[in-house]
């Protein structure tokens, strides 16, 4: 356990050191006052009675005037009168005491008073605790000028002071020069070299040391609490019993956080010999005084411990969970006991986490292994299990403790948990596992691979559940158990399609001993009812729907309501109207909801029968006593038909138009446009038949309701001359081979199996150049071209697109097509694509995109101010990201240091600079151009280091750093720097560039280096004229 360490209790220890103002020179003042002859003598002698008598103030002032007036500088009396006023100043604690002092030490560094003024110095530091000025002048003092007792009483000092500043190992040879002088320093130096002994790890020798001055009168309250913890640490924790309970009385003066830190220490040493019951008081008295971090997991658990050994298990409950934050043995033990503490009150589920607790950590094994299997078997006995199970639980048991003695116990308890556990597929492999299965295995097993099939078809994997069905129905225990796998099978295959499959086996589940016995027999008429529906299998459904209604007449009111609806379904797809009707009426009158599907179909038996008047009134019935039923469209549609046929145009018209006006989304609104031409054309409106037309001319051009809806308005098209402009629905052959032709094509796109769609789709743009379609298969064959790593064919295809009247893929083909050209350096082309892109763009990064093209584009064809307007729009869009705000940044800061101005793009560039990567690179570059170009040439000289170590990755950027380094040093006339740094380029850099670049700059330093050799004057007329230069080409 921890121990509050010495230092925290650490108490001043106050020694009564003043100022040593009169020393030897009282008596001789004395004598001098006697003596006094005249006034001068008289004056000098009143001041030091003053400073006798501590009147300083008085002293000062009559020093300070005796001073004045003195005429010899050097005589005795003068550095008397200097060294008394620099006394009474310190006295005073006047601000320049110290100046004083340290003056009168300067000025009279050989009178016998300066040892006496340093000594004063030191200790007026001392007395005001500033212990690193005090400890610099006590060493400063030459200690062998002192006397005896001076001596021991500096040393004594210093230890203090430099104890106070921790610099522990140099107090302590101070300190121990002074344990064996008797003395008012002897205690004090014992005190603090006991508590250095401590703080090195010498407990004993801290021991010892502080029961040297247990009766001291200035230790007696002090060091009690050091003994006893001291005590504790080495171990004798007998004494520690006989010593400590004294303390813990009100008489012992300690406080209650001393109080509380005996009582643990008495309480430990009784804890360490496990008499617990002696050792609680005590530390329920230490608990109940100690707070906050106090309470650390050692005590938490020693506390938690006792009480749990004592039968108090929820006080227990109350220590040991702060025991259980680390990864230790403790934090194991703490939550073993926990477990344990929860079983005795009954509560088991916590009790379980308790142990699975204990159970994961190394530290204990035999504390590992048994909370193993506690939580193992509490996981059995509780049998619900949110995260973890029982299953899992005893096989990791027996996996991690093959050689347990509990291994048959354990391997009881799995029989048993499978039954309750919810990880099927474990408990199935578990039980393979067992070598002799007896009926009570086999029973497990049938139950749990039935329940994993159930799990399985719940979620959906059909076919695995299937398996399991078949594995429960291998080990045919239980009979009900064993026909129900049958009925499942059906609902397995019934929802992977298989209807003729699934009626099979719902059918050998009613044949099946053991279905009588289920609740599900009544079920497998209806579900096989159902599949022969699917299968449209008429007649054998019908007989199912009724076998089902017969014998079940008290079965739930909604499935027997569908079973009937479903039967008269059957009889109206068998054309028996009648008994159709016959059914359709049996559900309305059973008035269980929903009844609008039950009354549209009767309507429509109605109709089939040649009852139109019933019809229509079954079908206004449904629209008013359902208006928001998902038939209400199909109703208006049916009605507005069947009043043409009857002839009651306006009737038709009102219905249609509601249709039309009400549910304008749906497929029908465009058949009813078509039949309201019908009702036009009967009632000879003919504006209003064109008005229609018109409509769905311009809406539905390219459907077929364009065809039909033609056919009506021929006559009247070709009466008006109106066959121009025709829709291209209309008498075009082969809508139906188009449309699959193109589908086929597009599906495979969408897929992404570009491959498989590239030739579809150019097959349906050569035969179908004006289809329906032509715009969108343009558009997937530019994708699919792209894709597959064919760019000038996606632009020819994208291109074809934007020629097109603008639709749905303009937005996308633009920028595909602007991303080709940028991409092939087509920049001006990629410029009319952005332009277009800003045109026709929705989305919001497909602008931010258009704008960040048209800016690139205009300032790579030379139209920088363009440039730079774009580069504002991004930069102060809200809504432009910080990814993008940045690109823009870096563009507009390129197009203003080209021109120029890169001091209005510093603080982008600095920005720029942190983000790194090539465009921080290019920003780092910029900034050191900018100090070339301002003549800053040590400047750019520490940026382009800073570029060249910061961005060495970044070529482009590095090697134009290179070079424009080279033309620091010509900037600053080192050419010998600048000639070896372009040497060195040319050397290691090979890109035809850099090099072309380091050749010119080279031929520039020749240059420069060569005007810096030649002479100061002309060449004289010697010269021949015609001569030429010799070559140079060696």
């Amino acid at each position: 356990m921890p121990y509050l360490p010495l230092r925290s209790h650490l108490a001043p220890v106050t020694l009564a050191i003043g100022l040593t103002a009169a020393c030897a020179v009282g008596h001789e003042a004395s004598a001098q006052w006697t003596q006094a002859t005249d006034h001068r003598a008289t004056e000098l002698a009143r001041a030091k009675e003053a400073f006798n008598q501590q009147r300083y103030a008085l002293a000062l002032y009559a020093f300070e005037s005796w001073i004045d007036d003195a005429g010899n500088v050097e005589s005795n009396d003068f550095v008397d009168a200097s060294y008394h006023a620099a006394m009474s100043a310190l006295a005073l604690y006047h601000k320049d005491a110290v100046v004083r002092v340290k003056g009168f030490m300067a000025d009279f560094p050989e009178s016998p008073l300066a040892l006496q003024a340093h000594w004063e110095l030191a200790n007026y530091h001392y007395k005001r605790k500033n212990y690193s000025r005090a400890s610099e002048e006590f060493m400063g003092i030459r200690i062998r000028e002192l006397a005896k007792p001076k001596r021991d009483e500096l040393r004594f000092k210093l230890g203090h002071c430099l104890f106070e500043r921790e610099a522990f190992e140099k107090a302590r040879v101070y300190l121990y020069d002074v344990l064996d002088v008797e003395g008012e320093f002897q205690a004090p130096a014992q005190y603090y070299f006991s508590h250095i002994a401590y703080l090195n790890g010498q407990p004993q020798v801290a021991l010892d040391g502080f029961e040297r001055i247990a009766d001291h009168p200035a230790f007696a309250e002090l060091v009690p609490l050091y003994i006893a913890q001291l005590l504790h640490a080495t171990g004798q924790f007998d004494r520690l019993k006989e010593y400590a309970p004294p303390l813990l009385d009100e008489s012992s003066g300690l406080d209650e956080e001393s109080v509380a830190e005996v009582a643990h220490l008495l309480g430990d040493a009784w804890y360490r010999d496990g008499a617990f019951e002696t050792a609680s008081p005590y530390l329920e008295l230490a608990w109940e005084g100690t707070d906050g971090p106090g309470r650390g997991p050692e005590f938490a658990y020693q506390m938690g411990y006792t009480r749990y050994r004592l039968g108090d298990w929820r006080g227990a409950l109350d220590c040991l969970p702060l025991a259980t934050y680390g990864e230790d043995e403790l934090a194991q033990n703490a939550a073993y006991h926990m477990a344990d503490c929860y079983l005795e009150m009954g509560d088991r589920a916590r009790a379980k986490q308790a142990f699975k607790t204990a159970s994961t950590p190394e530290f204990d094994l035999d504390i590992q292994e048994d909370a193993f299997f506690h939580y193992a078997k509490l996981a059995y006995e509780l049998s619900f299990n949110p995260f973890d199970d029982a299953i899992v639980a005893f096989e990791t048991y027996l996996e991690q403790f093959p050689s347990s003695p509990r291994r048959d116990e354990a391997y009881r308890f799995l029989l048993q948990v499978h039954m309750t556990s919810r990880d099927y597929e474990r408990a199935l492999k578990a039980l393979d596992n067992i070598t002799n299965p007896d009926e009570t295995v086999r029973a497990a097993a049938q139950l749990l691979a039935f329940n994993r099939a159930v799990e399985l078809f719940q979620n959906k994997q059909l076919s695995q559940a299937l398996k399991f069905f078949k594995r429960s129905r291998a080990n045919n225990v239980d009979p009900q158990l064993h026909a129900e796998t049958f009925y499942w099978e059906g609902e397995i295959l019934y929802n992977k399609g298989d209807y003729p499959g699934a009626a099979a086996a719902y059918a050998k589940f009613s044949t099946t001993p053991g279905s009588y016995l289920s609740d599900l027999h009544n079920d497998a008429d209806y579900a096989r009812g159902y599949a022969h529906y699917k299968s449209e299998k008429y007649t054998d459904a019908l007989s199912a729907f009724r076998s089902y209604l017969e014998t079940n007449p008290d079965d739930d009111p909604s499935r027997m309501r569908d079973a009937e609806l479903r039967t008269a379904d059957c009889f109206y797809a068998l054309k028996s109207f009648d008994q159709a009707a016959e059914y359709y009426d049996r559900v309305l009158a059973r008035g269980v909801k929903p009844l609008d599907y039950a009354l549209f179909q009767r309507a429509m038996s109605s109709k089939l029968d040649e009852d139109l008047a019933g019809q229509l009134t079954r079908l206004n019935q449904l629209l008013e006593d359902h208006p928001d039923s998902r038939l209400v469209v199909e109703a208006l549609f049916q009605a507005g038909r069947t009043h043409i046929e009857r002839d009651e145009l306006d009737k038709a018209e009102t219905k249609l138009l509601r249709l039309v006006d009400d549910f304008g989304a749906t497929p029908r609104a465009k058949q009813a446009l078509v039949e309201l031409c019908l009702v036009g054309v009967k009632q000879g409106q003919e504006d209003k038949v064109l008005a229609l037309w018109d409509r769905i001319r311009n809406d539905y051009g390219n459907d077929n309701v364009a065809a039909d809806a033609y056919n009506i308005v021929e006559p009247l098209l070709i009466r008006r001359g109106l066959l121009d402009n025709l829709p291209a629905a209309v008498g075009l052959d082969g809508d139906e081979i188009e449309q699959r032709i193109f589908e086929s094509a597009s599906y495979l796109a969408l897929e992404n199996r570009c491959e498989e769609a590239l030739p579809r789709l150019e097959e349906y743009i050569r035969q179908y150049p004006a289809g329906r379609y032509i715009s969108e298969a343009q558009f997937y064959a530019g994708n699919c071209q792209f894709e597959q790593g064919n760019p000038e064919e996606a632009y020819t295809a994208y291109v074809a697109v934007l020629a097109m009247p603008a639709g749905e893929f303009t937005e996308a083909s633009s920028l595909g097509a602007a991303t080709i050209a940028w991409n092939a350096g087509d920049h001006r082309a990629a410029l009319g694509h952005y332009e277009t892109l800003e045109e026709v763009a929705m989305l919001q990064t497909n602008r931010l995109e258009s704008a960040i093209g048209q800016m690139r584009c205009h300032y790579l064809l030379g139209q920088e101010n363009q440039a730079a307007d774009f580069a504002a729009r991004v930069m102060y869009d809200p809504a432009t990201p910080d990814d993008i705000r940045r690109t823009a940044k870096l563009w507009n800061a390129r197009i203003a240091c080209n021109q120029g101005y890169h001091s209005t793009v510093l603080q982008d560039l600095d920005e720029l600079v942190t983000f790194g990567g090539s465009a921080g690179a290019e920003a780092q570059y910029l900034l050191a151009e900018h100090a070339f170009n301002t003549e800053n040439y040590d400047g750019c000289e520490t940026m382009l280091f800073g570029l060249i170590e910061n961005f060495y990755q970044q070529e482009t950027w590095r090697n134009k750093g290179f070079l424009l380094l080279v033309s620091t040093y010509v900037g600053l006339n080192d050419l010998f720097q600048a000639r070896a740094t372009a040497e060195s380029i040319l050397a290691n850099v090979q890109a035809p560039d850099v090099q072309e670049a380091v050749s010119d700059l080279l031929f520039e330093i020749d240059a420069l280096e060569a005007a810096q050799n030649a002479p100061d004057t002309n060449t004289n007329g010697d010269e021949t004229p015609n001569e030429e230069p010799e070559s140079n080409d060696e």
